[in-house]
């Protein structure tokens, strides 16, 4: 790999480089640093939602069973009208 620097710009195979901007790059990094440790610092009423939303489970069984049990009897019905309306919101 022959490289020649020719008026601060740095050239590699006869193309034409770019100077690198530390100033940028570092910025980028303090950000990144910065976003990475906050996203485990969650404070406040937040963190209160977080706490609550784990103690949640998955899947709702309750609701689950009550569900299946209305469309094996047949008394569960679709409200059409409802699910238009949501749809058009």
């Amino acid at each position: 790999h022959s490289r020649r620097v020719r008026r601060g710009l740095e050239h590699r195979r006869g193309r034409p480089g770019r100077r690198h901007n530390t100033k940028k790059t570092n910025e980028k990094q303090a950000l990144r640093d910065y976003n990475q440790e906050n996203v485990y610092n969650i404070t406040g009423n937040s963190k209160r939602y977080v706490e609550l939303s784990k103690e949640i489970p998955e899947i709702r069984e309750d609701i689950v069973a009550k569900l299946k049990e209305a469309i094996e009897n047949g008394s569960y019905q679709i409200d059409v009208e409802k699910i238009v309306n949501k749809m058009l919101e």
